[in-house]
């Protein structure tokens, strides 16, 4: 016959692929969909950060965001500088 099945799948929420061997840094700042954007690489010193508290490790969420503990997987983001610099994981 010409009858077909279609099936959609849609998925709710963030789909994350992150894992600490796939995490290379942080952009440099707020960049929409489908735009070039540059990557602060390991070394690097992101300075567009707020709310850091010196000397302390942040690790990368899965919501994209960095908190003071590790999320499952466990990335390491870097360690702050200043309140509001990075050293990108390094």
């Amino acid at each position: 016959t010409n009858k077909g099945r279609a099936v959609v799948i849609s998925t709710s929420g963030l789909i994350s692929n992150l894992t600490a061997e796939n995490y290379i840094g942080i952009s440099d700042g707020a960049h929409a969909d489908s735009t070039l954007a540059t990557v602060q690489i390991t070394g690097a010193i992101d300075d567009a950060q707020s709310s850091l508290t010196p000397g302390q490790t942040y690790f990368v969420q899965t919501n994209g965001t960095l908190g003071t503990s590790a999320d499952d997987p466990s990335v390491v983001a870097g360690t702050a500088l200043t309140s509001s610099t990075l050293l990108i994981k390094g």
